[in-house]
């Protein structure tokens, strides 16, 4: 749906030409970055993100599936097929595993292909229930996706897709959202929703598919996979406490703070203070039935986890869909897309200060559900 077509206002003039143009462009760029890193993991097998996933496939289908947390086992299958200069390890729950076993294959390039034309498409066929498939791919995460072959397109998939019905389905809604497991940092919140809304359906569901997948993950991969993805988890949260990454890197608030110098402790606390806050809005937004639920939960969920990366800011196309479907502030589309873009422009050394997203998640939840918001219209019907 065009800006100037909705329910809740007319988008200035200028508004309306440039989103679809801006949109247009972006889109261009992502089928470009997609047929050019084709060419590139074919031709030189770059060492990015998607290496640590073919890795870990290829380890499963293989037969060898706890060494994927096996950090030098893990990379030497890596370098197999990669130049890595350091350490890109395997750190998601053993059912993640299910998901990459689909691509542990050679060749490489095709391995990739594969891994963004199906969670692509499952991106384009869960966002288009909030906003038309023009834009879904000019959020400029969806971009940094595509490049380096992360799980953007395929967690905000199943995070639209099952938000999106559980009110109306419960069982599917709450099964789909259960899947979530595979990367369960962006899940913490879904319970809060669930209880608010008193969806116990949806609730039962999502608990009965997250457990059937964490046990057929062990009957699958066994048990020492979850004792080699609890090890590494020790590993990732020592690192964290000892300032190993770049928190421009970092997407969490918990990263923000630190950037400036900020300690540990202190951080830590604003990082559970603003963890607090998305948990009662979210629950406030989920027990009145609030129109705008779905993209108040998503940018809520960018505030509760330290560990978070601009990959993941995909999950804010949902409050950009909402805002895009009000049209009476086009500024604030403007800006919330500018600090979902300085991330990316980081990576070119084109912006040298701190991750935005998370004041991208804060204005989001402002602008929805703030005292002074206005009303949103509904996303479109399934």
């Amino acid at each position: 749906m065009d800006p100037i077509d909705n329910k809740g206002g007319t988008a200035s003039g200028l508004a309306a030409r440039t989103y679809p143009l801006v949109a247009l462009a972006f889109s261009t760029i992502f089928v470009l970055t997609v047929a050019t890193s084709v060419w590139v993991y074919y031709s030189q097998s770059p060492a990015v993100d998607f290496a640590s996933f073919w890795a870990a496939g290829h380890l499963a289908i293989t037969g060898q599936p706890a060494l994927a947390y096996d950090i030098q086992a893990h990379r030497a299958i890596e370098m197999s097929v990669t130049h890595m200069g350091g350490l890109m390890p395997f750190p998601y729950p053993p059912p993640f595993l299910f998901m990459v076993s689909a691509i542990g294959f050679h060749p490489f390039w095709l391995a990739y292909l594969a891994w963004i034309a199906c969670t692509g498409a499952l991106y384009l066929l869960a966002v288009k229930r909030f906003l038309s498939p023009r834009y879904a791919f000019a959020h400029p995460a969806a971009l940094m996706n595509a490049a380096i072959g992360q799980n953007g397109l395929l967690t905000t998939g199943i995070f639209a897709f099952g938000a999106s019905i559980v009110a109306r389905q419960p069982y599917l809604g709450g099964a789909v959202l259960g899947l979530l497991v595979i990367k369960p940092q962006l899940g913490v919140l879904l319970p809060v929703a669930l209880l608010a809304d008193r969806n116990w359906r949806g609730i039962a569901a999502a608990a009965v598919s997250s457990l059937l997948l964490l046990a057929a993950a062990a009957l699958v991969f066994g048990l020492d996979s979850y004792r080699g993805f609890l090890a590494i988890t020790g590993d990732y949260t020592g690192y964290m406490a000892g300032s190993r990454w770049n928190w421009g890197e970092l997407a969490s608030l918990f990263a923000f703070v630190r950037f400036f110098g900020v300690p540990e402790a202190v951080a830590l606390a604003i990082q559970g203070v603003a963890a607090l806050a998305a948990a009662a809005i979210t629950w406030r937004s989920w027990s009145t039935k609030a129109e705008e639920r779905v993209a108040v939960l998503a940018a809520a969920t960018l505030l509760v986890p330290p560990y978070l990366f601009t990959y993941d800011s995909l999950l804010l196309v949902l409050p950009l869909a909402f805002l895009l479907r009000d049209g009476r502030h086009p500024w604030r589309v403007a800006i919330l897309w500018l600090l979902l873009l300085a991330p990316i422009l980081a990576y070119f050394d084109l912006y040298p200060g701190p991750n935005t997203i998370p004041i991208a998640a804060m204005l989001s939840l402002w602008w929805l559900a703030g005292p002074k918001a206005a009303p949103v219209p509904a996303p479109v019907p399934a």
